[in-house]
């Protein structure tokens, strides 16, 4: 358990992944930010070849992985992969919100589904972590898209559905692409103007003027 709890934990490290790509696209342009994100993609990519080909013994408070990714790409890569398509893809906002739901959707199914789960439903995961994580969700969603409930409580309800769904694939992929096309497809349909960032990220992100 405490294994497992360090690895969702772990997943708050990609949150400068999203910052790295704030600073270039602000100071720069988006090409320069989708360049600096594959610079990361490629350096963890060398990282996994050392880890996987090489096979260094690592401290045993440092082997957090799944028996599954022993001898396989852990979900960093898949994260930075995602990342890569949905600010190429989707519009700033709705790739914000797809990531930071990935993030923080996960980490809060993980963790209640680990205290509290006693409902098994679907691949071993639980009903009240399911819940656990639609909640987080849907926090995340008003606080990023306060103005369009329609974008981010959809974006939100995909987001947990597929995290819950996903087995064999990575939800790390998987969350952010499905979760960001949902509410792209949405936001056309409404025709939501989502090119002015919304205050709330402003507020995060306060040493940057949007």
């Amino acid at each position: 358990m405490k294994k497992e709890i360090l690895r969702k934990l772990f997943h708050l490290m990609e949150l400068p992944v999203l910052l790295v790509y704030a600073l270039f696209r602000h100071y720069w342009s988006e090409k320069p930010a989708i360049l600096a994100l594959t610079a990361m993609f490629l350096v963890l990519m060398e990282m996994e070849y050392i880890r996987l080909e090489v096979k260094p013994k690592l401290p045993s408070h440092l082997n957090i992985f799944r028996e599954r990714e022993k001898n396989n790409v852990t979900g960093s890569i898949f994260f930075i992969a995602a990342t890569i398509i949905t600010f190429a893809v989707f519009d700033y906002t709705i790739a914000i919100l797809a990531l930071m739901l990935t993030v923080f959707g996960d980490l809060a199914s993980a963790l209640i589904g680990i205290k509290f789960g006693k409902h098994k439903i679907f691949h071993k995961k639980s009903f009240e972590g399911f819940l656990g994580g639609l909640a987080m969700n849907l926090i995340v969603g008003f606080l990023i898209l306060p103005s369009y409930p329609a974008i981010f409580i959809c974006m939100a309800l995909v987001a947990s559905i597929v995290e819950l769904m996903t087995g064999k694939l990575d939800d790390n992929l998987t969350v952010p692409l499905f979760a960001g096309f949902t509410g792209q497809i949405i936001a056309y349909t409404l025709g939501a103007q989502l090119n002015v960032f919304p205050v709330t990220l402003q507020w995060i992100f306060g040493f940057l003027t949007f």
